[in-house]
């Protein structure tokens, strides 16, 4: 044990008469572990941002589209179009799903009484707010008649009324969207961001058959959204969704479906896959760092044995052993790949902080990010730590004695 504690002592001694270099080795060790462990912070924090964003809609939730498949970088539609007959077979004949909206969503310019702005409107029935959890906090929804006579009112987001009006009092004000005038009628509730960036009161609300024959130009719908009856009957809606449609466009028992039904947990899952995905993705391209600085360590380490390398025939000439020099090169890489694994973690932790100051974007630090990063930085240092010190190790003694 004294043996050992004496070539520690060595090895710390070493590190210490360069303490300038040392850092300056450890400095990608350092910020490869802080990267790697914001990187996966932001990245679980963002998947916690849209869980809960989904789950803020209810648990009963289901979206139908027209099927679609990516061919050579362009969405290529593959089914039917939604059109009003499909809504009024959903309509008519579900069982399980109380509330069905069309859904007809498109970008317009929208004027208003201090500017301008480039917007999406969303053409829908009185039932989406009820589906969507979409709270009114002055005035109020359009009626089913406003939708039977197609008029022009809308609803709009606390970021329209700001920017068009100044966040004063907008109900009956006019707002003309695409160069048609919509009188509006409600205020809906701020909701902020979405956790991928999106903020969700940058929207107008209007009836779906105003949208239609002033804007849209077209009778089919982009989406229809429901609500289950509860969120044990999701599964029900889903299947009652698939029969109603397939019945509606006629499809033959052999034929798939063109259309493509989600229901909320399913949302939850593909968009944490895909959060997740480019977490991996970004902390594989942050672990360069490590890599890097894995590199700094072992040419800092072969530079060190080449100017020690009398020092080391000394030692050897008056009884170390091969494993004396091997373990003390060994632990100097170690523990400079030690050294820079915490600093890097007081890096990571503080540049989590930061990020949360600047942009109110909570990131929360995963345990398990500091030991990936901590563990990667301490593998790093045996692995790049190994050559040069059995290149010291191996030294002849003669030879060494004799090095100018």
């Amino acid at each position: 044990m004294k043996h050992f504690i004496k070539i520690l002592k060595v090895a710390f001694q070493a590190i210490n008469r360069n303490k300038m270099r040392s850092f300056l080795t450890i400095l990608g060790i350092i910020i490869g572990v802080g990267a790697v462990i914001m990187t996966i912070s932001a990245g679980e924090g963002a998947q916690q941002a849209v869980r809960n964003q989904i789950s803020g809609l209810g648990n009963n939730l289901l979206m139908v589209y027209v099927k679609s498949e990516h061919r050579a970088g362009v969405e290529v539609r593959m089914g039917k179009e939604l059109d009003k007959r499909d809504l009024e077979i959903l309509n008519k004949n579900s069982v399980w799903m109380p509330e069905v909206s069309p859904l007809v969503a498109m970008g317009v310019q929208a004027v208003g009484g201090t500017g301008y702005k480039t917007t999406t409107i969303y053409g829908t029935s009185h039932d989406y707010f009820n589906i969507m959890s979409r709270t009114i906090v002055m005035g109020e929804g359009f009626t089913e008649q406003d939708v039977s006579l197609a008029r022009k009112v809308c609803l709009i987001g606390e970021t329209i009324r700001n920017l068009l009006f100044g966040g004063e009092d907008v109900l009956g004000r006019q707002v003309t969207i695409n160069k048609v005038p919509f009188t509006i009628v409600g205020l809906l509730e701020e909701q902020g961001e979405t956790g991928m960036g999106m903020d969700q009161d940058d929207l107008i609300i209007a009836p779906y058959t105003t949208v239609q024959n002033r804007l849209y130009g077209s009778v089919n719908y982009n989406m229809i959204v429901a609500s289950a009856v509860s969120e044990e009957h999701v599964d029900d809606a889903k299947a009652e969704i698939i029969e109603l449609l397939r019945e509606s466009h006629h499809l033959l028992p052999e034929e798939e479906d063109d259309f493509e039904v989600r229901t909320q947990v399913e949302l939850q899952e593909i968009t944490s896959q895909v959060t997740g995905t480019l977490t991996i993705l970004l902390s594989a391209v942050a672990s360069i760092s490590l890599l890097v600085g894995g590199i700094g360590i072992m040419n800092i380490m072969l530079v060190s044995v080449t100017e020690r390398t009398r020092e080391i025939g000394t030692r050897l000439a008056v009884g170390a052993r091969e494993s004396d020099i091997l373990t003390q090169f060994l632990i100097e890489a170690v523990t400079l790949s030690a050294a820079g694994g915490i600093l890097g973690i007081a890096f990571g932790l503080l540049g989590n902080l930061l990020i949360y100051k600047a942009t109110n974007f909570f990131v929360p630090t995963v345990p398990y990010s500091i030991l990936i990063g901590f563990g990667f930085s301490a593998l790093v240092g045996v692995a790049f730590g190994y050559f040069p010190a059995r290149k010291a190790a191996r030294l002849n003694p003669i030879q060494a004695l004799r090095f100018e």
